[in-house]
């Protein structure tokens, strides 16, 4: 598939946003929406801060196990069968992904305001608020694109299957370099003297 025929990142998500159902959709935003605008609601820190931890162990664990999936999985199977799962499967990684990160940033961010700490006297936590959104944005522009790749080339008449192996690949050098950020943050919040628990 000619790379000048995959559509354009912003046709691509639409597109993408097409395939799942109605209802994966709606949890999709629906979810996050719920549980954030509970916290606005009730102003407790501590839904905060469990919503953050939630749903920051689903995005690290996600950005482990879906590269280990299309490289385990997608390079032993017959194109037809690559074909379908790519179909089924990359639409809601996408959207779920995109979901939970924001989230995961959002709540971060709400959470360190709540305590006064994005400020110049914090910088451990400036620190940790750029990485994140950083980590985000990374998420949306390299490693969703590389998902989108491998969807529309998948779903192509005649995917080039080369390419497909060495997306998987980069798919991979991604999710690791993510977990390596996400440990990085961890490390930053809970070592600089600094205990989360402290603050409850």
């Amino acid at each position: 598939m000619n790379n000048s025929t995959i559509p354009k990142f912003a046709n691509q998500m639409v597109e993408v946003g097409k395939e799942p159902s109605i209802s994966f959709l709606g949890s999709v935003i629906l979810v996050p929406i719920f549980f954030l605008g509970l916290v606005s609601l009730n102003k407790n820190p501590s839904t905060l801060l469990y919503i953050h931890i939630l749903s920051g162990i689903i995005w690290f664990g996600m950005a482990i196990i879906v590269p280990a999936v299309l490289i385990l999985y997608l390079g032993f199977i017959d194109p037809t069968t690559v074909n379908q799962f790519i179909r089924k499967t990359i639409p809601k990684i996408v959207l779920f992904m995109l979901a939970v990160s924001f989230m995961t940033v959002l709540s971060g961010s709400l959470l360190a305001d709540q305590f006064g700490l994005l400020h110049a006297d914090s910088p451990w936590m400036l620190r940790v608020f750029v990485l994140g959104w950083i980590l985000w944005l990374f998420g949306l522009f390299v490693s969703n694109r590389m998902h989108l790749t491998v969807y529309f080339e998948g779903k192509a008449p005649n995917p080039d299957l080369t390419l497909l192996k060495s997306i998987e690949k980069k798919i991979l050098v991604a999710g690791i370099f993510e977990a390596l950020i996400m440990l990085g943050i961890i490390y930053l919040v809970l070592n600089p003297g600094f205990r989360l628990w402290n603050l409850f």
